[in-house]
């Protein structure tokens, strides 16, 4: 048995190590469409691909099994993330609003244009502050593409959390900045410990984001005291 586990071990850590630039360029184009779109029938199986890049990426400079065991810790908050915005979505029929399914089904193309259109431009914007820190900047580590890629994450993830107007989509920019700690710091400290705390961080915040993305919707029928410019821009968001 304990073979076996070995081979899988080196395995894992030969895919990273061949793979890199793949990784790279599949984290890349996760994050740019976890940015720019907002549905979360889309976003959240898009957020599992990229928990599997991330996860791969630190088999480079972790136990592969720790990094395979982070893999399934984040896809495990995702599915309870997707029970949440199911239930969302219910609460939201049952007052007549529309659902994820019906704008994918049925998507507002005049408004959606201008949607997606905005969120690219400041998401290209992120990544040229990402690519401009990592190559300033860099972090500590022999593993630079890890460094890029965590800049990468910290940067969508700010975003997220400042533009989205939505609990899951802030709660989304709030689990990629964990994975961009995760890449900055664990080849810092590749210990079990860190591995395992970072993990349960994960699937806490996976709890407290499903809660939340709950409360959101049976208080969204309350008149809000305020807006911002953003919010009236994304209201309703059509994607």
């Amino acid at each position: 048995m304990r073979p076996r586990v070995a081979e899988f071990r080196e395995l894992l850590s030969q895919v990273s190590q061949v793979l890199i630039l793949p990784l790279l360029l599949g984290l890349l184009a996760t994050a740019l469409l976890v940015s720019v779109v907002r549905n979360w029938r889309i976003v959240l199986p898009t957020m599992v691909v990229n928990y599997a890049v991330v996860g791969l990426m630190l088999a480079r400079v972790i136990d592969p099994l720790i990094s395979l065991s982070r893999i399934g810790t984040g896809a495990v908050a995702i599915v309870v993330l997707s029970v949440a915005a199911q239930r969302a979505d219910d609460m939201r029929a049952a007052r007549g609003e529309s659902v994820a399914r019906e704008r994918l089904a049925h998507p507002q193309w005049r408004r959606l244009a201008s949607q997606l259109l905005l969120r690219a431009m400041v998401a290209l914007f992120a990544f040229g502050a990402a690519f401009g820190a990592a190559s300033r900047f860099p972090l500590p580590g022999e593993a630079r593409e890890l460094g890029l890629a965590a800049y990468v994450l910290l940067a969508v993830s700010l975003l997220l959390i400042a533009t989205a107007p939505e609990a899951l989509n802030v709660g989304v920019g709030l689990l990629m900045l964990f994975s961009g700690f995760e890449l900055a710091y664990l080849p810092l400290e590749p210990s079990i410990g860190v591995g395992v705390l970072m993990a349960l961080v994960t699937l806490l915040s996976g709890l407290a984001i499903a809660y939340l993305v709950q409360l959101d919707v049976a208080v969204g029928d309350q008149p809000a005291s305020a807006a911002t410019a953003w919010d009236a821009f994304e209201q309703p968001d059509v994607s």
